[in-house]
């Protein structure tokens, strides 16, 4: 199953951009990043579904709390993509 990380700062920048997503419909987990994101390994990721990643995106956008990056998982690896 293909789905998309989306990199936060803190876990309260994790909260906020859960808030948004969730006022626009879209279901999203926190996560610890851990070894998915080595250089963020303190951080929090959200787990988006691939079929929502364009309007989780636009949701991000339009609420001024972007993601750190955005990761897709896809076949067991993981690549940046842009957002």
């Amino acid at each position: 199953m293909d789905y998309y990380l989306f990199a936060a700062r803190s876990v309260t920048h994790a909260q906020r951009m859960a808030r948004l997503l969730s006022d626009a419909g879209i279901s999203a987990k926190i996560r610890r990043a851990g070894a998915a994101i080595p250089e963020r390994g303190c951080g929090y990721t959200l787990e988006v579904s691939a079929k929502y990643f364009a309007r989780a995106a636009q949701a991000c956008r339009a609420g001024s709390v972007l993601p750190v990056k955005a990761l897709l998982s896809s076949n067991g690896t993981m690549r940046e993509v842009a957002l």
